[in-house]
């Protein structure tokens, strides 16, 4: 029974470090990118409208017409969607997200012509008759967003790879005595220190994304020291009293 046991936390000890570190990987990865990401965000803020037979891709913004095929508005609280979908040349994307239905997207009709303003790859506005929307599809807003969320895949990925050592380590030892109560409250830290990361992503909204990053640093330790002192007041208050023997 203990030999069963025993390889069961080596399966799946084996398997958690394995999931860390690849999570690891994505989040350093994913922060790497992010000084691109904030180039890609100021050369768009910056971009002017293009030179006339500016190449596709081209660093401006450059109007491509398109046809409206049909416009998806459900504007639920639990199920948005503000979907254009077009035809036109191949960098028109079939399919953009228009984030609202206003001023624009309520009023287009299959059939419409449009004018799809590109950046680079991206979609990121379309007008018609005098009114012109925004699309989602621009670079702005992605490197806090994305540093948030390596922050938060970082925040899984160590503690999956601590909890898959820590069985490895002693496999044999837990399946007999069972696992460290350390797992549960480092698992607790680290969905503490996940959580950190959707203050952060405000915070990175307003102040950009090395502001988000010292935001999370400085959270950590007071969410480390509240997870245990919260672990201590359970076990003061389930703690065992004591049985006087006459």
């Amino acid at each position: 029974m203990v030999r069963r046991r025993a390889v069961r936390h080596r399966v799946w000890g084996l398997c958690s470090a394995l999931a860390g570190f690849v999570l690891l990987l994505l989040a350093v990865t994913g922060l790497a990118a992010v000084p691109d990401l904030m180039d890609d965000e100021r050369a768009y803020e910056a971009a002017v409208p293009c030179a006339p037979r500016a190449a596709a891709g081209a660093g401006c913004l450059r109007p491509v017409e398109a046809t409206v095929v049909r416009t998806v508005i459900r504007d639920e609280v639990k199920n948005e969607e503000f979907t254009l979908r077009l035809t036109g040349p191949p960098e028109v994307p079939g399919e953009l997200d228009m984030g609202h239905s206003d001023p624009l997207l309520e009023r287009l009709r299959p059939g419409d012509r449009v004018t799809v303003t590109m950046w680079r790859d991206h979609a990121t506005a379309v007008s018609r008759d005098g009114l012109t929307q925004q699309s989602a599809d621009t670079p702005v807003g992605e490197p806090p967003f994305v540093t948030a969320l390596m922050l938060a895949l970082l925040s899984v990925g160590a503690y999956a790879l601590y909890a898959g050592g820590v069985v490895l380590a002693r496999a044999r030892h837990h399946a007999e005595w069972g696992l460290p109560a350390s797992l549960v409250t480092r698992g607790k830290q680290s969905f503490g220190a996940a959580l950190c990361t959707l203050p952060a992503l405000i915070v990175g909204d307003l102040a950009g994304p090395l502001v988000a990053v010292a935001a999370w640093l400085a959270m950590l330790p007071p969410v480390h020291l509240a997870v245990l002192r919260w672990e201590r007041r359970g076990r003061g208050r389930h703690a065992a009293v004591p049985v006087s023997v006459r």
